[in-house]
């Protein structure tokens, strides 16, 4: 039986007009041996663990990959842990900014990616990307989505293994920035794609 990949990125937030994963996302393809399926998730911390906690309850995946946008980096940053807190510097597109809060208070501080970040980083450079592995994901909606997935896979007993990917803003999205700004660090979207198709490749085994 062929091996179910859930790959889930975000849509747009903090006033862009567009989220690049979801771009990455629709060109991505299903590595031999496994279907490849695809959601696109909300930038609203209350929902964004209901609707993965559902996703994972009706598709049972082998495999779970969340990519989310790091604005400001120049590198591909692959997570190592999801941490127990909703820390938001803005708000988010439903208007919540929680402050210091516990996602779960019976949950445990944090929970470790079960796909080596070290590895998915690795696979990212060889596709000819900078890449590097950083220890948690920040306090905004990208770490509530790694916490919750984590949280309910852990729960509902699933085999699951899990992996967070966080990617820059595309080079085509800085060239659309008023000029007489400071340009945000970018990355192609093709070179992102190839990319993250690797890491796809090297998770899935």
């Amino acid at each position: 039986m062929a091996k179910k990949i859930l790959v889930t990125a975000f849509e747009a937030f903090g006033g862009r007009a567009e989220n690049p994963t979801l771009r990455v996302l629709a060109a991505l393809k299903a590595p031999p041996g496994a279907r490849l399926l695809r959601a696109r998730l909300p930038v609203e911390g209350k929902a964004v663990g209901k609707k993965t906690e559902a996703l994972l309850s009706r598709l049972k995946p082998d495999l779970l990959i969340s990519l989310g946008l790091a604005a400001g980096e120049a590198a591909i940053r692959v997570e190592r842990f999801g941490l127990n807190i909703a820390d938001y510097r803005i708000k988010d597109n439903a208007g919540w900014s929680p402050e210091g809060e516990k996602l779960d208070p019976a949950g445990p501080a944090g929970y470790f990616v079960t796909v080596d970040p070290l590895k998915l980083a690795a696979a990212c450079r060889r596709a000819g990307a900078p890449a590097y592995v950083s220890n948690h994901a920040g306090g905004y909606v990208c770490n509530t989505l790694m916490y919750r997935a984590m949280r309910a896979i852990d729960k509902a007993g699933l085999a699951t293994r899990y992996a967070f990917i966080h990617i820059p803003v595309s080079t085509e999205m800085a060239l659309k920035e008023k000029p007489g700004k400071g340009v945000s660090p970018s990355l192609p979207l093709a070179l992102m794609t190839a990319a993250v198709q690797s890491a796809l490749k090297e998770a899935a085994g």
